[in-house]
């Protein structure tokens, strides 16, 4: 996979990142003349979109996920003093410069969204829409930042089982606590390089992207999103133990009063982190935002969908992670035991 190495006020971060064209499930470079779509994952899951890395008609497009600060295969060579939406936006911008690409459509979730916020408001003119999913882009809200102060005094405890708790409080975060086959072996495929880059050597860096990110994060006032020159929309999961649907709402009003064109749709029972099994309606509705944008703009043909079937680039490891395509829903003759990391 390829890496890019830029400098900024964190330091010297290595990105590593997956290239997905129409041809190919891991490329070293992007295919000429197609549009970009760029991912920002979630929290802990440096693998979460592969649901839209296999979905044939978003591989008409070149696609890229890049792991995140403390995250995947990206390293850091120190541990600034602080972290937040600024610092974050500041390292993929550099990432952008270095790597060359060109204006992009920013798909997010999670973690993901507050950064691609960010970079839309400080570089408007290479975001070419902005699609966020289970946003954190407004402040935290103070029983949501409790159970996160939970979680963080549990990890870096020397209390037995304490990692447990964590994995079961982060498992009703994400999923709802209602794990399927892929989200299981997404998981466990995560599990061993998220305690590699959070062992106890590292708790000052699971703090900063764990913690603090969120707590410190806060809403952009409007002047600021007037600044977003594209189109936004935002897509909240119905079954969301962790934020409710007025928590996307009330970020939807902000964009309205900052002039953006936005819109919103729920999708029913899915989870906070909802793009591993709601593929199949979710992927359509970033294809379709994505073309809406496209021919708006008349910034280039749209290509074709592509004639052989795709897989993605992680496909080979969460089989061997114990993922069955066709128990998409069936756990129920299985006992796992969830733990984190």
């Amino acid at each position: 996979m390829p890496t890019v190495s830029v400098t900024t006020s964190t330091g010297k971060t290595r990105f590593q990142y997956t290239i997905s064209t129409p041809y190919s499930a891991s490329a070293e470079r992007l295919e000429p003349d197609l549009p970009i779509l760029l991912f920002l994952h979630s929290l802990a899951f440096h693998n979460v979109f592969h649901s839209q890395f296999s979905d044939q008609e978003l591989r008409k497009f070149n696609l890229v996920s890049l792991d995140l600060k403390w995250h995947g295969e990206t390293i850091s060579d120190i541990v600034p003093p602080k972290y937040g939406q600024e610092e974050a936006a500041e390292e993929i911008i550099a990432f952008l410069n270095a790597s060359h690409l060109p204006p992009c459509h920013l798909i997010a979730l999670d973690l993901g969204s507050n950064i691609a916020l960010q970079i839309a408001v400080k570089i408007p003119k290479q975001v070419l829409s902005l699609f966020i999913m289970s946003h954190v882009c407004l402040d935290e809200l103070p029983d949501v930042l409790e159970g996160r102060t939970e979680m963080l005094q549990a990890y870096i405890s020397d209390l037995p089982n304490a990692h447990i708790d964590v994995g079961i409080a982060f498992t009703q975060y994400a999923f709802s606590n209602s794990m399927s086959n892929l989200a299981l072996a997404l998981q466990d495929s995560c599990m061993p390089i998220d305690a590699r880059n959070w062992s106890r050597d590292h708790l000052k860096e699971y703090q900063l992207i764990s913690y603090e990110f969120f707590r410190t994060r806060k809403a952009l006032p409007p002047k600021t999103l007037s600044q977003i020159s594209c189109p936004v929309k935002l897509v909240h999961g119905g079954g969301s133990i962790v934020y409710s649907p007025s928590y996307t709402e009330a970020f939807m009003k902000d964009l309205q009063k900052a002039g953006v064109d936005v819109s919103m749709e729920v999708i029913p029972y899915a989870p906070h982190y909802l793009c591993v099994d709601y593929g199949e309606i979710l992927n359509p509705m970033i294809h379709n935002f994505v073309v809406k944008s496209i021919q708006k703009n008349g910034d280039a043909p749209i290509p074709p969908t592509p004639l052989e079937m795709v897989v993605s680039p992680w496909d080979t490891m969460l089989r061997d992670y114990g993922w069955r395509p066709e128990r998409k829903h069936d756990l129920d003759d299985e006992n796992f035991v969830v733990s984190y990391p």
